[in-house]
């Protein structure tokens, strides 16, 4: 089988994460894809939505996709999270299958600076997608360890996508929201769930 695992905050789930989780289905083939929802270390925890908010935006998001689902394994731990940790226990989980492990060309320009990053090749094979239809270059010592290695990293092109969390988070902060200029950039039910959301706190 070919799985994917696709890692992130979602803060908020949006249509750009969609599209991307479904291009990598069909371009890499995948069987099933998983999402992995994140707190991590790097972000400022005062900046990421609250995670029952996140994860209930996030099922309502592939609440029709068949071959997606959640793993909340990241979540669910008490102590810092980090990617080793997660693709070590995917690799125990999944050990005959081929196993995708996506992440963003930002993250990947900063790829040097994860917890035992060399370690991650031996557990999956990292793929990156492309923000605005350009990749960004990893630092030397991570193209000078891949070429030493003879280790393959995938790119995923993505079509250039006007599609922010950063930005969809100003929109929503704003008051009164223009919840209508979000159509655009949510999934419908993900639009509702923030709608209703903001009239429980009226």
């Amino acid at each position: 089988m070919r799985f994917g695992f696709f890692g992130g905050t979602f803060n908020p789930v949006h249509l750009g994460h969609l599209t991307l989780a479904n291009e990598a289905i069909e371009s890499l083939q995948l069987d099933h894809l998983w999402w992995l929802p994140a707190n991590p270390w790097q972000k400022d925890a005062a900046d990421l939505m609250p995670v029952d908010d996140r994860l209930e935006m996030l099922k309502r998001a592939i609440a029709d996709q068949t071959k997606m689902s959640i793993d909340t394994r990241e979540l669910d731990r008490h102590t810092s999270s980090y990617s080793i940790d997660t693709v070590k226990e995917l690799a125990q989980l999944y050990p005959k299958d081929d196993r995708f492990y996506l992440i963003g060309s930002d993250q990947w320009e900063n790829f040097h600076t994860w917890k035992n990053w060399r370690d991650i090749f031996d557990y999956v094979t990292i793929v990156v997608f492309s923000r605005n239809g350009q990749h960004n270059v990893p630092a030397t010592e991570v193209s000078r360890f891949l070429s030493q290695h003879a280790i393959e990293v995938k790119m995923l092109t993505m079509p250039a996508l006007d599609i922010e969390s950063s930005q969809i988070r100003k929109m929503l902060a704003q008051q009164p929201c223009n919840y209508s200029l979000l159509k655009n950039k949510l999934p419908s039910n993900v639009l509702n769930y923030l709608q209703a959301k903001e009239l429980r706190k009226d």
